[in-house]
Formats: C-alpha cells, structure tokens, sequence
C-alpha cells in the first residue's frame, strides 16, 4: 500500500509502500527496483520497472522516486496521477540487475539525474560498511536533484555534485583516473553519461569486470 507520497523536486515525486498489514516486507538489495502496474491516462494497462532508493537496512518500506516526463511514453504520468496514499497495488518481490559488491573494495557512485535512486541505496549500504567510497551527482540544477540534501547530510565531502545550470561539468576522464585499481565503479543515468563512462574507461584499460552501469532513458 502506498502510505506516503513527497514531492522531492519541482518533477520528482517519492512513494512509500508499506505492507497492508505493517509486516517486514521482502529484504532488499542495493541496485534492486520494483515492477509496477500502472493504467495510463487512456486507459491501457501497462507496467514499469522503478529502482528501490530507500535504505537496504529499512524492512518498514520501499521507497522509489518517479521524474516525470512529460513527453514520455505515459507512464510517469499516469503513475504521478493515480498513486496516492492509500492505493494498493500487487507486486513481485523486487529484483535486481545492477548489484553491488559484497567486499571490501572501494567504489566510485556516478548518478546522472533520476539515476540517483539506485546509486543512494547502494552509498547508504556502501557507509553501513564503512567501505571506501565517492559519489559523484550530476544535475540540471540543484533543485532538481532529488535527495541532496540527504545526502549531503549523510556523506559529507564524499559527495560530489555538479549542477550544468551553474557550468559545472562532472570529469569523467579525471575522476576515473584518480581511483584506486581495483576499485568498482557504477554508474546510472542518461545514456550521455553511460557512453562517456564506457569511453573513458576503455581509454584508461579498466577491466571490463570493474564496471556496472544501468541506462536510464
């Protein structure tokens, strides 16, 4: 069930589902999303996959948070539409695609956008570790980046954010470079982004196994 609904940015909203019934729901990986049935505003029956960006360690909720498009395919805006605290939906326990490591080793975090959501959850578990780690957040403007203030609260100077609205640039070429070699990197966001990492990591020889990435249209 859905029990509650925030507005992050001027287009993301964040939803909390909770088990009807107050149980522990499902654990959950970092990288994990649900799949969610969503009827678009014509009346077609679809679904879409959101990551999970709430806290690994939470068992009381999922929390996912949804950028809407307005010239998408639909689906953002049905689901900002329809959601609202107390709607109940069906769904499979979550799955994953994009895990985290469950070493030691360091990690750079590299998030484009809405590309945070999974990358949050995976720094929240990478700090419960106490594992080596750099997030590197990138944004049209620093209100439309969802949880920064969180995660400046959180992770200090271990985060890094780059606002295009104010002519910052994330380097991708000098952030790779600096890393230690055997550190992992993971990276979820536009495909500018994806393809800039690919690029840069293969300029650098930085083995295919090092690198974990998820594409966000």
């Amino acid at each position: 069930v859905v029990s509650g609904v925030r507005q992050l940015t001027p287009r993301v909203r964040a939803f909390e589902f909770r088990d009807p019934h107050n149980k522990d729901l499902p654990t959950v990986e970092p990288g994990s999303h649900l799949r969610l049935p969503i009827q678009l505003l014509g009346g077609e029956l679809t679904e879409r996959h959101y990551s999970i960006a709430s806290n690994p360690a939470r068992r009381d909720i999922y929390e996912i948070a949804v950028l809407r498009e307005d010239h998408g395919s639909g689906g953002s805006r049905a689901l900002h539409a329809t959601y609202q605290i107390g709607t109940r939906v069906r769904i499979e326990p979550p799955a994953n695609h994009f895990g985290l490591h469950d070493d030691q080793r360091s990690a750079v975090l590299i998030a484009g956008g809405i590309g945070i959501t999974p990358i949050k959850a995976m720094a929240q578990e990478l700090d419960k570790r106490r594992a080596q780690f750099d997030l590197h957040y990138a944004g049209k403007s620093r209100n439309d980046m969802a949880f920064r203030d969180r995660l400046e609260r959180q992770f200090g100077d271990r985060l890094h954010t780059y606002s295009s609205a104010e002519g910052e640039r994330f380097d991708v070429t000098a952030t790779l470079k600096a890393i230690p070699d055997d550190a992992l990197i993971y990276a979820c966001g536009p495909s500018r982004l994806i393809n800039a990492v690919k690029k840069t990591a293969r300029e650098l020889d930085i083995t295919h196994d090092r690198i974990r990435l998820e594409l966000f249209s």
